[in-house]
């Protein structure tokens, strides 16, 4: 069981983005209760820049059901999760635990990939 758990983390993250890509992107994500949060969300929206991150997450998301690119795809997803999580303690409190569960299920899957991310977090990387 151990062996594939890494494979079935992937997975749940992939559909959890794949799933709320789809439904940001056809109009079916409930708005957010403070009113704060909702002026944050139209803003979004009206410029157009949920629309991109919509396609990121579901482009990220299709990677990690699929298994291509899994580590280009964790990069991608790394700021849409920061800010999923900034958002929930600035403007959305009770929506909070999304973005401790999608940050849970980001950083296992890191973990399993983490000789590909090492360089990106040494202070003097080797150039080959």
């Amino acid at each position: 069981m151990t062996k594939h758990l890494p494979t079935l983390i992937r997975v749940l993250l992939g559909l959890i983005f794949s799933a709320a890509a789809v439904a940001g992107m056809i109009g079916k994500i409930p708005p957010p209760k403070p009113e704060a949060a909702q002026v944050f969300m139209g803003v979004l929206f009206d410029s157009g820049l949920l629309y991109v991150v919509k396609i990121l997450e579901l482009l990220c998301g299709l990677a990690l059901l699929t298994g291509f690119f899994v580590p280009l795809a964790l990069l991608v997803l790394a700021p849409i999760i920061a800010n999923i999580v900034l958002f929930h303690i600035a403007l959305d409190p009770s929506g909070l635990m999304v973005g401790v569960i999608l940050t849970t299920l980001w950083v296992i899957n890191a973990l399993s990939h983490r000789i590909i991310f090492a360089p990106l977090i040494q202070t003097n990387p080797k150039v080959k």
